[in-house]
């Protein structure tokens, strides 16, 4: 087990003997409930306040390694569920029911003597946990071909994006030079040394012997179905034609080594239950979500606005607000209406469930659940919005965020920088002589030199900062918990590294360089005139002799 996991199966652990010590205060909360309810059945308050005690124990008590005190709960949940929704009971039958839940709450109380089973369980449940994706620690990048000259200009281009390459120019040392360096991925001429096949079939050889391989990315001069096939079936993540297009190559590396990073999904969790709640966050958050709890459902409203949570995971019965009526009230906001709901709950009534989700749900869990089966259902859902929100909001020739939804997110990020009495600068970019470079070497060179720069600024600057497309050759950066200060000399190594980018074309080489303006929050809490100052030093530098940064006036 990785110290990560250990970390969560010791918090998890935790949080079920802070269960076991709160359950004889919520066994005698039943038990007042039950008391009342027999007293005076037609009271409202009475019989949901009961049921809402049997409706909670029957989600949580599986969950923290009690599944058949969860099931007795349930069946009680379900007979006064049929009573609730109109059946008559008698006194006598009113009389044996809480007869019934006092006959629980006796057995529920043994449950502190099994705290010990409870906390095997619980670990038990744990170790089949897999974690989405870990971080990758190394930008090393192996490139075995007996072309290294021929391809330094590529290489030169990862390097600016802060890969380090090394060569391997015979195939007989590939494998020890896997297994000493263990780089992030491998890059391999498909018929390495002349040989037909040669590289896709070593690839082949080494799975066999079960070498721990990283991703592979196949190169070649032969495009026949052949040569693509074979590097299918090595396991090969990609494939590309030589002569190797930069800009390709590149994506394709970042897109196969970000699919072992962890997702990061805003994921809001409304519970009242707040041990529940906070289990399914501690799950959650192993797996690299970050995790909003809320346990009142009458600021959610306020709290999705400054959360903007990528998925809502919510328990269909809370006092004074049911999931269904919460649905409700956050599609009424159209902000809302594609962030995906998904009910947990011990409701296991089919026509329940589907009424659930014609109100607005996009599914329905049934507690308890595993931590595997709920970290995949949200992982699955989230990444759908995701993609989704993707096309909405990112520029097409760049992948970064458009206009509009950048201004958005700086809006959000002044907001809770006012709160949270923190910093945050803007930086306004501009390609230096962008028309000439469009006039001379055409607009389709113009548009790689657009994405090499986005691609650049995602690479070297920070998973926190916010890269976005402003228009034109206009770039906007959001550097969160930053002074202008500070933002400017990180910006300043990636103006130097793309200054040393050569960009290809018919005509020849040439390099490109950029100005920008940065201004920070100190200045103005209004997000236009914030960057409007940034606009205003992108333009001092522009007129002072150009690829530089400036400052924004104080």
């Amino acid at each position: 087990m990785s110290e990560r996991d250990q970390e969560l199966n010791d918090a998890l652990q935790a949080l079920a003997q802070l269960y076991i010590a709160k359950l004889p205060a919520k066994l005698e909360e039943m038990r007042l409930a039950g008391q009342r309810f027999e007293s005076d059945p037609f009271n409202r308050e009475n019989y949901t306040s009961l049921h809402r005690q049997l409706h909670t124990m029957a989600g949580s008590a599986g969950t923290f390694g009690f599944p058949e005190i969860g099931d007795i709960a349930r069946q009680l949940e379900i007979s006064l569920k049929a009573y609730i929704n109109g059946d008559s009971w008698d006194a006598v039958k009113i009389q044996d029911f809480v007869a019934e839940v006092n006959k629980y709450i006796a057995t529920a109380k043994y449950v502190q003597v099994c705290a010990a089973e409870a906390q095997a369980e619980v670990k038990s449940q744990l170790s089949n946990i897999v974690p989405i994706g870990v971080d990758s620690a190394t930008r090393l990048i192996l490139w075995a071909d007996e072309y290294e000259e021929k391809n330094q200009e590529v290489i030169q281009v990862l390097e600016q994006f802060a890969f380090e390459i090394q060569h391997v120019n015979q195939l007989h040392e590939l494998e020890r030079a896997i297994l000493e360096k263990k780089p992030a991925l491998l890059i391999i001429d498909a018929d390495f040394q002349n040989k037909h096949f040669a590289g896709s079939d070593e690839i082949m050889r080494m799975k066999s012997h079960h070498v721990q391989m990283p991703p592979v990315l196949f190169t070649s001069k032969t495009n026949s179905f052949e040569t693509r096939l074979r590097a299918v079936r090595a396991g090969g993540d990609a494939f590309f034609l030589m002569p190797i297009d930069i800009l390709a190559i590149t994506e394709s590396i970042e897109e196969i080594l970000s699919r072992s990073s962890p997702k990061h999904y805003r994921i809001m969790i409304i519970d009242d239950d707040v041990d529940l709640a906070e289990y399914y966050s501690r799950v959650l958050q192993g797996a690299g979500m970050i995790i909003e709890v809320l346990n009142d459902p009458a600021f959610v409203l306020e709290q999705m606005a400054s959360f903007r949570p990528e998925l809502v995971l919510m328990d269909v019965y809370m006092p004074d607000c049911d999931g269904v009526e919460l649905s409700k009230v956050i599609r009424q906001d159209p902000s809302y209406l594609d962030v995906p709901i998904v009910f947990l709950s011990s409701e296991n009534n089919l026509q329940k469930q589907l009424a659930a989700v014609k109100v607005g749900a996009d599914d329905f869990l049934v507690k308890p659940i595993s931590p595997e089966l709920l970290i995949s259902s949200l992982s699955t859902r989230a990444e759908r919005y995701r993609a989704l929100r993707t096309l909405v909001m990112r520029d097409g020739l760049t992948g970064l965020y458009n206009h509009s939804a950048i201004k958005e997110d700086l809006i959000a990020k002044m907001s809770s920088a006012s709160r949270n009495v923190t910093c945050v600068s803007v930086a306004m970019l501009d390609l230096d002589n962008f028309k000439k470079v469009n006039d001379t070497y055409g607009h389709q060179i113009g548009d790689q030199v657009l994405r090499t720069l986005s691609h650049l600024l995602r690479q070297r600057l920070r998973k926190s900062d916010v890269v976005g497309r402003y228009g034109g050759e206009e770039f906007i950066v959001i550097f969160p918990n930053t002074t202008a200060e500070v933002a400017c000399a990180v910006l300043d190594k990636v103006r130097s590294a793309f200054n040393h980018i050569h960009h290809s074309s018919e005509q020849g080489e040439f390099c490109v360089s950029f100005s920008a303006g940065i201004a920070d929050s100190r200045q103005t809490t209004s997000p236009d005139d914030l960057i409007s100052i940034a606009d205003a030093a992108l333009y001092r530098a522009k007129h002072s002799g150009k690829n530089k940064i400036v400052l924004g006036d104080q």
